[in-house]
């Protein structure tokens, strides 16, 4: 399975993007299923997508390269405020299934899946169309891995800490503008200070900074969790971060720095888990502020606060997407989806090979040894010249494999079914998806065949229903095949 996530991720502009196609990311890496990130960035982006499969390259401006990249995907999903609606039909056409990321309705996108984890995104009125799915509201939110099993947080009695975090960069100056409020007005309390690889002011921000001030420099994501977890207050800018203080529960004066951040402050002031609008641009803004915060000392209010977060945002939104893209998959399928064969695999491919069905069905009828499978199945899932699939059921239970081996102009299939899912009609859409991605993974391939044992009936109505066609009979070891064919469509 083809999968390609398109964002972007730069210093004007912000990395919020990123970071939660970064969870994506994850949420497919769990399911064994490895992405590309295609990421119009700068090198600032790179601490967000540590141990990732990606390119950096300015793709709005080199469209046809990105294009060209993406294509043959099975999933393509974009996010970005910077594509026109053209770019995105291209994308979609380009595309088996294409799944957008809004924020505020920002294009009327083409037929897929239209996702927004803002708060309330759900009473936005998106215009329900044929041929669009929409994913909406904080149960959707995509959080990083460290924050899907957030430990709950404990609320003090009174307030020992706070956390300024305002993201990738800090493009209004407000890091050393809070700092010193509250170096003036708090400074007994312990001030845990984000700055980000993208920051321009560090020495405004050291400037500000007193002894009980902890400068913590483009922390990781398990890092942050830990902050947040020994902050008993934050304050942030009112994107991505704002997701994940909610996550962990902690209580929050939020600041927005950007028009597309109104509807989650606006969206959280509703459901109460934020109490007072603020805009860098706010008259005397510091002086409110703090009268915002003198009023979190009391334990009951910060506790309310937090427990109405942990409530709207459980952490699996990143999970809950996955899941939707992948039963959209297996609807098309008839039932299954397909991935690349992987190291992790060897012990169920070995199973299903020496179930006794299977070997009676094959060339070679004799039973696998566990060390001759280990060296086959290595050599295999390394080799160019093997397509080998794996198909697994919604939940992740294991269907069957679908090996394609490469020699010269064609390729020979070999289907295996779990024992647990015959006679359920998989088969036969097996096969369709299965060697339909060979034929367009794999251009020299202009046909594909398929030995048959004459007394394997099922196996032979499969290939049939999925148009091979019979062309020979053909002996070996003594013994007589029925070969069907695929031909490619010139």
């Amino acid at each position: 399975m083809k999968v390609s996530i398109v964002t972007e991720g730069l210093y004007n502009r912000g990395y919020g993007h990123i970071t939660r196609c970064l969870s994506l990311y994850q949420a497919f890496e769990e399911r064994n299923i490895f992405p590309t990130l295609f990421i119009n960035g700068d090198d600032e982006c790179k601490p967000f997508i540590p141990d990732t499969r990606h390119e950096i390259f300015d793709w709005l401006n080199n469209q046809d390269e990105l294009i060209e990249k993406i294509s043959n995907s099975d999933i393509v999903i974009i996010d970005s405020y910077l594509a026109s609606l053209d770019l995105y039909q291209r994308i979609a056409a380009t595309a088996a299934l294409s799944i957008y990321i809004d924020d505020y309705m920002r294009l009327d996108y083409p037929e897929g899946i239209v996702v927004n984890g803002s708060i309330n995104a759900e009473q936005l009125g998106y215009t329900i169309k044929a041929g669009t799915t929409y994913l909406l509201g904080s149960k959707y939110i995509p959080l990083r891995k460290d924050f899907w099993q957030g430990r709950e947080k404990i609320i003090k009695g009174d307030i020992q800490s706070v956390l300024i975090t305002f993201g990738g960069q800090d493009l209004e100056n407000l890091t050393p503008r809070m700092l010193r409020m509250l170096v003036r007005n708090q400074p007994d309390l312990k001030k845990n200070v984000v700055v980000g690889n993208g920051f321009r002011n560090i020495d405004l921000i050291n400037e500000a900074k007193d002894d009980q001030t902890e400068i913590f420099y483009s922390p990781s994501s398990s890092d942050m969790l830990k902050i947040m977890l020994d902050s008993d207050v934050a304050i942030s800018a009112a994107g991505q971060t704002i997701y994940e203080l909610a996550r962990v529960g902690v209580p929050t004066i939020a600041i927005t720095v950007a028009e597309n951040q109104e509807n989650n402050l606006t969206g959280w002031i509703k459901e109460e888990f934020l109490t007072t609008y603020f805009n860098y641009e706010t008259v005397n803004l510091e002086n409110r502020l703090l009268l915002v915060f003198n009023s979190y000392e009391e334990r009951e209010v910060r506790l309310k606060l937090s427990i109405i977060g942990r409530k709207k945002v459980d952490g699996l939104g990143a999970r809950r997407i996955i899941q939707s893209i992948l039963d959209h998959v297996i609807k098309r399928n008839g039932g299954c989806y397909l991935r690349t064969a992987r190291d992790i695999d060897t012990m169920i491919v070995f199973n299903l090979s020496n179930e006794r069905s299977v070997r009676l069905n094959s060339v070679n009828q004799t039973q696998i040894k566990w060390q001759e499978h280990l060296k086959w199945y290595t050599e295999r899932i390394n080799d160019n010249n093997c397509l080998f699939l794996l198909a697994f059921s919604g939940n992740d239970e294991f269907v069957g494999q679908v090996r394609f081996d490469i020699r010269l102009n064609y390729a020979v299939i070999n289907i295996s079914i779990d024992k647990k899912f015959r006679g359920k009609g998989l088969a036969s859409p097996l096969l369709i998806k299965s060697s339909f991605q060979c034929l367009k993974e794999r251009t020299k391939v202009k046909y594909i065949l398929a030995y048959i044992r004459p007394a394997n009936t099922p196996s032979i109505k499969a290939f049939l229903s999925a148009a091979y066609v019979f062309s020979r009979e053909e002996i070996i070891n003594d013994e007589k095949f029925l070969v069907y064919k695929l031909v490619r469509n010139v």
